[in-house]
């Protein structure tokens, strides 16, 4: 059982990693993460278990949050969700390999790929809009084709199982640079997928018996971090079709630079 600093401190882990999970469309395992490894000193595929389990709460809470907006498509979502769930598990599978001495190279691959986020998300907010970017809808231009939907699923689903993340990092990237949605439509539908892959990866994980991983401590951290989690989660989503584009990005990428740090260079 952790002492009072560390419940405090997982408590508002909770809080702060649900409301930017709500707001940004994804986990919020890039803070529950970093927190259980590097402030408790948990094992990576320990922290990898229990976020996945707080990471089906927070989808649960945020997608609440932003039913009833006119973002969430339900043609989106349908081809997502199955896309998603096949390579969550294969992700599982690889991550499950990387154990003892080779774990530091899933916090490498983690910091490696949130940098090229952060690269992108900082395009996104600096190029010129044109005027399909300032037209009404969820859709830049044309819909997109179900191929370019289930890439963004399988990369979501992947990334989701390797590193333990809810997958919106990449999603709402990918679901703007491939299929052409708008930022909040982006985030929404998102976060509408986001359950269905963290249920197949949490289940894979904790059968998979990995090297170091303690699942009597995942549970604890989980009974900690969820309940404040659903709180922020809900509360996030409301705020993320309230607070402007600018903002929304600005907030994603510090966070997001903050993580970089942690998980590559802090290696």
């Amino acid at each position: 059982m952790p002492d009072w600093p560390d419940m405090i401190a997982l408590l508002a882990t909770g809080l702060l990693g649900g409301t930017l999970g709500g707001l940004l469309g994804i986990g919020g395992s890039v803070l529950f993460i970093p927190v259980m490894t590097e402030v408790l000193g948990a094992d990576m595929h320990t922290a990898i278990a229990a976020a996945l389990v707080i990471n089906i709460c927070v989808g649960l809470s945020s997608t609440l949050g932003h039913k009833g907006t006119g973002r969430i498509m339900p043609h989106i979502v349908m081809v997502l969700v199955p896309a998603s769930m096949v390579a969550a598990v294969v992700g599982v599978a690889v991550g499950g390999r990387f154990t003892g001495e080779m774990e530091v190279w899933l916090r490498r691959v983690f910091g490696a790929f949130i940098v090229y986020i952060i690269g992108f998300t900082i395009y996104r907010m600096f190029r010129p809009l044109s005027a399909s970017d300032l037209a009404p809808g969820n859709v830049v231009g044309k819909h997109p084709s179900r191929v370019s939907i289930a890439l963004v699923g399988g990369l979501k689903g992947f990334a989701s199982g390797l590193l333990g993340i809810g997958g919106g990092s990449v999603a709402v990237t990918a679901l703007q640079m491939f299929c052409r949605l708008r930022l909040r439509a982006a985030i929404a539908n998102s976060a509408a997928s986001l359950f269905f892959s963290c249920v197949v990866a949490a289940i894979v994980k904790h059968l998979s018996a990995t090297e170091g991983m303690d699942l009597k401590q995942a549970w604890v951290y989980v009974g900690f971090v969820a309940p404040t989690a659903v709180i922020g989660a809900y509360a996030g989503s409301r705020w993320a079709h309230r607070v402007g584009r600018v903002w929304i990005r600005l907030v994603f990428v510090l966070f997001l630079g903050w993580v970089a740090y942690r998980m590559l260079l802090d290696a």
